[in-house]
């Protein structure tokens, strides 16, 4: 599979229009697969079923790279990704082992707890560079979900941060050693993002951090304003919302309209850039729209 989706194989450079080897991989194991369910059960066939399981399982699992990266950029999951992915949910897959994808790459399962020089150095020195990145990438999004699934604006520049170092890889613009440094950097930035709020005095609390990072993505609000307003800006914000949020108040125009004008008080009383204010209203509305499920329950 490394060879497969490796930017630097031949046959994955191609003009517009032109399908990769990638891509016809996938659409002639995906005719395999097909013709094995239907003829696959002939004795004449037993001595092929080790080479047929072996291509499901790369087509398996180049399905679910393809539907990680598109997640991560935003982009729609095709749908024969869909149907295999959703054939995976049922159990339906011919083989009945699962690939550890640590082990294909040669290197043992990484902790985010444990930057040490040895996890920097396995990926470095695994035997296929493409699934060590592949699994790197996927470790740090499934924490970065984790530690920021109530801080959108975290979540997002994260998120960015991973499809840009990925796409680079794609595009050959960085070698594999690189994109692997540089997955580790922002493993080391999810790793420590639980102590981001001891940062302030006093500390803020998740929700409290989720907001500061609302009103301080603009960073003409922080240099006009600084870190100790817009914190305290924050630990307001969470007020209002603990106060003013209602079961259902994100179908409500009437709670949101009272919500806008709070926000909006706040930002004024602390002569929160007017100019900004706008899109600081609109991201605070966003980040609480994302904890109203939450606050719900």
């Amino acid at each position: 599979m490394n060879f497969l989706c490796s930017p630097a194989t031949p046959g994955n450079q191609v003009e517009d229009g032109e399908e990769t080897l990638a891509a016809q991989f996938r659409r002639l194991s995906s005719q395999l697969a097909r013709a094995w369910a239907i003829c696959g059960r002939s004795e004449n066939l037993v001595p092929l079923r080790g080479d047929a399981q072996f291509y499901e399982e790369v087509r398996v699992w180049m399905g679910k790279f393809d539907a990680e990266e598109r997640h991560a950029s935003g982009e729609p999951v095709p749908e024969d990704v869909e149907r295999l992915l959703a054939q995976l949910m049922a159990g339906s897959v011919v083989s009945s082992e699962v690939l550890d994808i640590y082990g294909a790459a040669g290197m043992p399962r990484p902790a985010l707890s444990d930057l040490s020089p040895e996890l920097v150095a396995g990926p470095q020195a695994a035997e296929n560079p493409h699934l060590a990145i592949e699994a790197l990438r996927q470790l740090v999004m499934a924490k970065t979900r984790t530690v920021t699934r109530h801080n959108i604006v975290r979540q997002l520049a994260l998120s960015e941060r991973l499809v840009e170092i990925m796409a680079k890889y794609t595009n050959q613009q960085r070698t594999s050693a690189e994109v692997i440094a540089a997955l580790i950097e922002v493993a080391r930035e999810v790793a420590a993002e639980a102590d981001r709020g001891a940062h302030f005095t006093p500390p803020l609390t998740t929700d409290e951090l989720a907001f500061y990072d609302a009103v301080a993505a603009n960073e003409s609000a922080v240099d006009l304003q600084g870190e100790t307003v817009l914190a305290t800006i924050a630990r307001e914000l969470v007020t209002i919302m603990r106060r003013d949020i209602k079961t259902d108040w994100t179908v409500r125009d009437d709670v949101k309209a009272k919500l806008r004008s709070s926000i909006k008080r706040l930002l004024v009383k602390y002569d929160y850039p007017p100019d900004r204010q706008p899109a600081a209203i609109k991201l605070v509305m966003e980040q609480m729209e994302s904890m109203a499920p939450r606050l719900a329950a």
